[in-house]
C-alpha cells in the first residue's frame, strides 16, 4: 500500500468511529516516520502534497 492510501484509510476509520484503534495508531506512526525520512528529498508539487499528507496524519494522531 502507499503512504497516502494508509493515511487516508486511517482518516476514514477515524471519521466513522471517532477514534483510532491501536493497530491504526501504529500504522499511522510508521507512515509518518517514513514521510519524515522522505520529505527532505521531495520537491515541487509532490513535496507540497506529501507535507500536507504528513500534517494531516500528525493532526489525526494529536486528536
Amino acid at each position: 500500500m502507499t503512504l497516502d492510501t494508509v493515511i487516508s484509510g486511517c482518516v476514514t476509520y477515524y471519521l466513522d468511529e471517532q477514534r483510532l484503534d491501536p493497530p491504526r495508531i501504529e500504522m499511522l506512526e510508521d507512515c509518518l516516520a517514513d514521510l519524515e525520512a522522505l520529505l527532505p528529498d521531495i520537491t515541487g508539487e509532490a513535496g507540497d502534497y506529501f507535507r500536507r499528507l504528513h500534517d494531516l496524519g500528525r493532526m489525526l494522531l494529536e486528536h
